[in-house]
């Protein structure tokens, strides 16, 4: 068998697509470009040429789509896996009818924008809307990458589509093993960005942590590329504390290696969700319903315990080593018992390692056996 896996923006999120499909009697084509191609090195480091790669040119979008067809068609492939489609969906579309593959699966991480999408008269909405409904005809298999979004997807398709959950981790390697001592270590991951994280209950926790004399460090693991996030950076280092830090990134990037770091010596994953948003265009969106954070598969890839807001629905796999805070007060309240009682991090600690070993690559493909061909 040959597939095909393309991917120009979630890399990350394509690490685990393509380990699982890296089978014996599988031959694997990674369709991207250059940039993306450097941070799949950074990935794959030495495995990088187990695949065949083909770097496709996005100077122009005619030649992109045209090298896009042409690379695909040589290749003669039994699947094609688009992990991320953001634009251009009518061409997108156009390519996959020409090319006639058996099987196209589609990640959609935003299900409302892809199958919900609005007819605007205006030229940029409309292009998105026909395109969508154009890539929507052609293909019959979709992937979303949380368990919490299957239903959603299934009733919004009226059940007519083959619908996969590969998420967007695999639990790979062996979880390092922390301790509390003499402070406790959050880490919220991900870019800065108001659409997908309210870093404004970071910034209550700090303030919640500092009346209760609680001994705190929060890295906020992630770079910006607008105001909003400058004003974060600007915000976090502006702090006056005496119990609790607040570490920043002023950069648009925080390297893989240093992102792993921080990670692995995170005492919980912080997860300060947004739980209503909008990415695309004004189509509501839920995180844990219609998208999924993240974050999640941070929790996952490290085996940490995390923290997320009540209302976020996750994975019942996860739930074990996840506190939920209905308050600020609550939240401290769970981190002060830790510092009370430092042994009891421990328990928190086997459950998370407990829960991603049901995400290491032998789970995952056996429970997605139409696409894996698992016996």
């Amino acid at each position: 068998m040959k597939t095909g896996i393309f991917e120009m923006e979630h890399f990350e999120g394509s690490y685990p697509v393509i380990r699982l499909f890296d089978m014996p009697d599988n031959q694997l084509v990674i369709f991207t470009d250059a940039a993306t191609y450097a941070c799949f090195a950074d990935l794959f480091k030495e495995d990088m040429d187990r695949f065949q790669w083909e770097i496709l040119d996005t100077s122009s979008k005619w030649r992109f789509f045209r090298q896009l067809y042409k690379a695909a068609k040589k290749h003669r492939l039994d699947i094609l896996y688009l992990n991320t489609i953001s634009n251009n969906h009518l061409l997108y579309a156009w390519v996959i009818g020409l090319l006639g593959i058996p099987r196209v699966v589609i990640t959609a991480h935003d299900i409302n924008c892809l199958f919900k999408s609005r007819l605007l008269l205006k030229a940029r909405p409309f292009l998105h809307h026909i395109g969508k409904k154009a890539l929507i005809k052609r293909v019959k298999e979709f992937n979303v990458v949380s368990d919490t979004m299957v239903n959603y997807l299934r009733d919004t398709t009226g059940g007519q589509m083959q619908i996969h959950n590969i998420p967007g981790a695999v639990f790979e390697s062996e979880q390092q093993a922390l301790a509390i001592g003499e402070y406790i270590h959050l880490v919220v991951p991900g870019s800065l960005d108001k659409k997908r994280r309210d870093y404004q209950q970071v910034f209550a926790l700090v303030k919640a942590a500092e009346a209760s004399q609680l001994r705190l460090h929060i890295t906020l693991l992630g770079g910006y590329s607008d105001e909003y996030g400058k004003s974060i950076v600007q915000q976090a280092a502006a702090l006056e504390t005496k119990f609790t830090k607040v570490a920043v990134y002023d950069t648009r990037l925080v390297h893989q290696e240093e992102f792993d770091k921080q990670l692995n010596n995170a005492h919980f994953i912080y997860i300060p969700s947004v739980i209503n948003t909008a990415i695309c265009f004004t189509i509501p969106e839920t995180y844990g319903l219609t998208k999924s954070s993240g974050n999640m598969f941070d929790v996952i890839k490290h085996a940490r315990p995390f923290i997320t807001p009540q209302p976020l629905r996750i994975s019942a796999t996860l739930e074990s080593s996840c506190f939920r805070y209905t308050s600020i007060d609550h939240l401290v309240n769970f981190l002060m018992g830790f510092m009370q009682k430092k042994d009891n991090y421990e328990t928190w600690q086997q459950q998370a390692l407990a829960n991603s070993k049901e995400y290491t690559i032998a789970r995952v493909r056996a429970r997605n056996p139409t696409l894996f061909a698992v016996n």
